[in-house]
């Protein structure tokens, strides 16, 4: 009988979208807060201010997962931060990068309309997280051999 499997699978993508949700909440409004709040708002600085929320919004995402989403997969503290983390920002990364360097500009040379093209690509720029966190990122853990 795989129905507990699946009901699972369905909660765990449901938690992960409203994880990811709030996590871009989150971006904005610490953009909102360094941009019009703190003034940094010249070209360079909303760069910064950038790159500093998305790294808060992967932490802030990566311990809501960890938290809520693959709460059943147990680690030690050292694994999750020394192993889980780390793979957690490539697996963004790696979702980063498609979306940029493939799925961005195919749609765009087809011709596609950017805020549909844009969509798309943070869908599967989520479908691509969680994958790489369910099978990579959030594994259970049996031995520190395994770090």
């Amino acid at each position: 009988m795989r129905l507990p499997y699946v009901t699972l699978r369905l909660e765990r993508i449901l938690l992960f979208l409203i994880g990811g949700s709030s996590a871009a909440a989150l971006n904005l409004v610490l953009a909102y807060i360094g941009v019009d709040l703190l003034g940094f708002s010249s070209e360079l600085h909303q760069n910064y201010v950038n790159i500093v929320t998305m790294e808060a919004g992967l932490v802030y995402s990566f311990f809501v997962y960890r938290a809520f989403v693959w709460k059943d997969k147990v680690s030690s503290p050292r694994r999750i931060l020394l192993r889980q983390l780390p793979v957690y920002h490539l697996s963004a990364g790696a979702a980063i990068l498609a979306r940029g360097l493939l799925i961005f500009p195919l749609l765009q040379l087809l011709g596609m309309h950017y805020l549909l093209n844009i969509t798309i690509g943070l869908l599967s720029g989520a479908v691509i997280t969680y994958i790489l966190s369910d099978r990579y990122v959030f594994t259970a853990y049996f031995s520190e051999s395994n770090s």
